[in-house]
């Protein structure tokens, strides 16, 4: 059974659970290349790999394309501690409505799993 489409969303948060090193403008490849594995290991069980590669790739360009070290470390440091402000809420909400609707262009306001295809 697929989760509802909702839980796209949550997946962007679930997969940012890990500590990083201090500081530097721009955030290391390897740190979202990390963030890719984690997202995917989070993803795939429900959606799986066609769905999950395209959500995971466009997640982590959208950190990269938004977030300096800075921001990213603050973000994460939220989301460790599960008390993520309104501001960085908003973020993960628009980078997760973003990023499904561009992952699933032709079901865009349908769960996965659901489409006539």
């Amino acid at each position: 059974m697929k989760a509802p489409r909702q839980s796209i969303f949550r997946i962007v948060g679930i997969f940012m659970g890990m500590t990083v090193p201090l500081a530097a403008q721009e955030i290391p490849e390897d740190l979202l290349q990390v963030d890719f594995q984690r997202c995917m290991q989070s993803c795939t069980p429900g959606y799986g790999e066609e769905t999950c590669t395209p959500l995971c790739t466009c997640t982590v360009a959208e950190f990269k394309k938004r977030l300096n070290f800075d921001q990213y470390l603050s973000l994460r440091s939220e989301l460790a501690s599960t008390q993520v402000g309104a501001q960085n809420r908003q973020l993960l909400d628009t980078i997760a409505k973003y990023c499904a609707d561009k992952a699933l262009p032709d079901n865009a306001g349908a769960a996965p799993g659901t489409s006539d295809r």
